[in-house]
């Protein structure tokens, strides 16, 4: 058995795929397993890989018809027998010192090690330790710092144990419009472990491309990722209603609810400003982006004033975004903001549309 399963989804990428496997297999932490899986690509992926693993023990190939980045994840996982798992995009690096700096970590005792990558906005300049001892600690760090991008929520930029993926049944979204996958994997993980190490080293380069996965959902006008957002989030909780050790996460869903749906409001604000729309164009796209927008607006209401939602606010680094952010969710959800008053909020959200019609003349 391998120490390592890495993960890789390959699809229409042949112009980046010989140096991310040469970067896999060049790792100097050789006890692997490089598990390959052709998404159906078009292209001539599927003959590369074919020849990677006929020139190297450790490869495995697995061809499948399409299913998206998820299916083919999921693919990997099923194949995987390492004991411990990470994931690699087919357009991107891994340095060769990735796993020899990683796996002590992981052998060690943490269940995952979070790492560096090229690209990232503020990375980290030192290690720091997450224990989350208990349901309230993992709601607690879920609610707030995870939200607040503490570890991310990418999955190529950590290594996993796959005994825990596999004890609790851990997969990506099988709706391939459920989105981003990656932050469900990684919430669904972490409501099982306990102890996270996040080290500062630079260990991988991710290379942002037009044609990828990401840079195609986050160009969906359409979609605002609001109803991808809102399929990921019921997945989520669907997965902690089944499991026996989620039952805090579960019973207080709500606030998670809230916050994880923020960040697609946010989207969509950005695109209110973008086309100019009065508040109620907007509140029709929310509505023809999510399934069922009774229940939607329901919950998001009622968790507007939950105190760990009040409480996740209070703690983020730009007080004016925060508030920004509330006043306008409760616009949009036509709530009235606690604490404030009418010509308070009448001011600022004049302020705010003043900075959008600045924003558009640029």
């Amino acid at each position: 058995m391998p120490a390592v399963s890495i993960i890789v989804p390959v699809y229409n990428c042949e112009l980046y795929l010989r140096e991310c496997l040469d970067s896999a297999l060049a790792q100097r932490f050789a006890d692997l397993e490089l598990i390959l899986v052709d998404d159906g690509s078009p292209d001539g992926s599927g003959r590369i890989i074919d020849g990677y693993a006929a020139q190297d023990s450790r490869v495995r190939v697995i061809h499948q018809e399409n299913g998206g980045q998820s299916s083919a994840r999921n693919a990997g996982l099923n194949a995987a027998s390492g004991r411990y798992v990470c994931f690699l995009d087919s357009d991107d690096v891994m340095d060769p010192s990735l796993l020899e700096t990683v796996i002590p970590g992981m052998d060690a005792g943490y269940e995952m090690v979070k790492f560096g990558f090229r690209g990232e906005e503020e990375p980290s300049r030192t290690e720091k330790e997450w224990i989350l001892d208990s349901e309230e600690a993992r709601f607690a760090f879920l609610a707030g710092p995870f939200r607040r991008r503490a570890v991310r929520w990418e999955v190529w930029n950590r290594v996993y144990r796959r005994d825990i993926i596999e004890k609790w049944h851990l997969r990506f979204p099988a709706d391939r419009r459920a989105y981003p996958e990656d932050m469900f994997f990684n919430l669904a993980y972490i409501a099982h472990i306990s102890r996270i190490l996040c080290i500062p080293d630079i260990l991988y380069t991710y290379r942002k491309r037009e044609g990828s996965v990401s840079t195609e959902v986050f160009n969906s006008s359409r979609q605002l990722m609001i109803l991808s957002s809102n399929l990921m989030v019921a997945t989520l909780e669907e997965h902690y209603r089944s499991c026996s050790d989620c039952s805090y996460l579960y019973a207080h869903f709500l606030p998670l609810h809230y916050l994880l749906h923020k960040a697609a409001i946010r989207r969509l604000r950005r695109y209110q400003w973008r086309l100019s729309l009065p508040l109620e164009k907007t509140r029709e796209a929310l509505r023809d982006n999510v399934q069922d927008y009774p229940r939607f607006i329901k919950r998001m209401t009622a968790a507007y004033r939950e105190p760990a939602v009040t409480a996740s606010y209070r703690e983020d680094r730009g007080r004016l975004l925060q508030l920004t952010d509330r006043l306008y969710m409760g616009a949009l959800l036509d709530i009235p903001g606690p604490g404030w008053k009418t010509a308070g909020r009448r001011a600022l959200l004049g302020i705010l549309r003043t900075l959008a019609g600045l924003r558009r003349r640029r």
